[in-house]
């Protein structure tokens, strides 16, 4: 016998799991800090030869400078890419946190004022997304009702 439950089956595909996108968000991130490192590790490799290539008993004035040349040109392009890096970065987290503010922490605000007021002066607030705040908000719904329920029959002796 299969249990009926108070929550709608999630359709094949579906991602509306606030842990689904939590794990989409940190894999994200580690893509990213993958990226920079690898990155840096090639940019660091190129500097490695440059220097290897240094024989001060033999070099002129003008193999000099052109190894300064080198050396200052991969350096400029790792500050201009990591600015770029901590640019993206910063929109991404700004992004991340405005909408973790929008499905998880307003949501649950609004349940806290619901289950403050014990159900008895607001309606349940109205989710249109099925994860997991709109099942604990159900929940809770049918707690308040069961307790309203109980309740009553002992208030009319």
């Amino acid at each position: 016998m299969k249990k009926k439950s108070i929550f709608r089956e999630e359709l094949p595909g579906e991602k509306k799991s606030i842990v689904n996108l939590l794990m989409t968000g940190h894999i994200v991130t580690i893509s990213c800090l993958g990226y920079m490192a690898f990155f840096l590790y090639i940019q660091l490799s190129q500097v490695d030869r440059i220097v290897g290539t240094f024989n001060t008993e033999v070099m002129t004035m003008e193999q000099t400078n052109l190894l300064k040349e080198r050396v200052s040109r991969s350096v400029s392009q790792w500050q201009n890419e990591m600015v770029w890096l901590a640019i993206i970065g910063s929109i991404v987290s700004i992004i991340g946190g405005i909408y973790t503010i929008n499905m998880v922490v307003r949501p649950l605000k609004k349940l806290v004022d619901y289950a403050n007021k014990e159900g008895l002066t607001t309606p349940l607030p109205e989710f249109k997304t099925n994860n997991e705040i709109k099942q604990l908000a159900t929940a809770l719904q049918a707690l308040t009702s069961r307790l309203h329920k109980e309740a009553s029959p002992k208030s009319e002796l």
